[in-house]
């Protein structure tokens, strides 16, 4: 009874010690992995704010149907093109008269609108350059009246999103390097309250690479087991992301889930093995520890 007394509260105390470094470890792990999901998400987040800026094409009234219908086709063809909508003026009539609760063609005598083709680009090509260049192409085509689009909101898109970019890549180098000190230092700690049981390995004739191995080995699995809690805890994260906001697919690219899931593991063990391995070494070369 007395030795298991004795045994209890310390098997008690590396058992704590472990779930402590554990939940550190996941913690962590799954803010860097968070921060590394929207660094590979921005370009999907961005291509959504950026898709929904439209180029609106207007049609002279002489324009024939076959011309339309060229139009249409050579905008479906382009691979920029991300969608194209056709509207007849008489249709925009009709939504402009229920808009203002008055039928303003029967007052006029004729319909004032033309007709309009609305475009949107794919995400990639939308900033002032590429716009300007498709109207550029678009301008010879005679029977188009007029090209319009909101220049300053693709100019704010553009700007903001360059300095969110920059953003993310500092935030994501300082984590970066607080991860590894974080989890170093909860390393440290463990190994720390275990300095006594080095040395007595020590005086008892065990070698350094007898008594780190079971130290290391330890910390790998539990920095697996992290990583692995930390990625299922992001699955679940994103999964109800893509749930509650359908028009973001985010993680459509299949290499870039594996690319997240490979650096979250490897940097887990990276790190458990590098400080478990050097802080071990300190306390080998230590004569006396107290």
């Amino acid at each position: 009874m007395e030795t298991k007394k004795r045994i209890n509260p310390e098997v008690k105390k590396v058992r704590s010690n472990l779930i402590s470094i554990f939940l550190i470890n996941t913690v962590v792990l799954f803010t860097l992995s968070l921060i590394a999901f929207i660094y590979l998400n921005s370009t999907s987040i961005e291509n959504y704010f950026k898709e929904n800026v439209t180029i609106n094409v207007y049609l002279k009234n002489d324009v024939k149907d076959s011309e339309n219908k060229q139009l249409i086709k050579l905008l479906s063809l382009d691979e920029d093109v991300k969608s194209v909508n056709y509207l007849s003026k008489e249709d925009a009539a009709k939504i402009f008269s229920a808009e203002i609760g008055e039928e303003f063609v029967g007052f006029l005598g004729y319909n004032p609108l033309l007709d309009a083709v609305s475009i949107q680009l794919n995400g990639d090509q939308i900033d002032i350059y590429s716009i300007e260049s498709f109207i550029e192409n678009l301008d010879n085509f005679e029977f188009i009246e007029e090209i319009e689009y909101d220049k300053p909101l693709v100019e704010a898109l553009t700007k903001n999103f360059e300095k969110i970019g920059l953003w993310i890549m500092i935030i994501s180098v300082v984590f970066f390097i607080t991860s590894f000190i974080l989890i170093n230092n909860s390393i440290k700690i463990s190994i720390y309250s275990k300095r006594d049981t080095i040395k007595t390995m020590q005086l008892v004739g065990a070698t350094s690479k007898f008594i780190r191995r079971p130290f290391i080995f330890q910390y790998l699995k539990i920095s697996l087991l992290s990583s692995i809690t930390s990625i299922f805890i992001l699955y679940v994260f994103v999964n109800r992301l893509n749930i509650q906001i359908e028009e973001i697919n985010f993680f459509t690219n299949f290499n870039d889930a594996l690319l997240l899931i490979g650096f979250i593991i490897a940097f887990g063990l990276f790190t458990s093995l590098i400080s478990s391995f050097l802080v071990t070494q300190k306390y080998l070369k230590l004569k006396f520890v107290r």
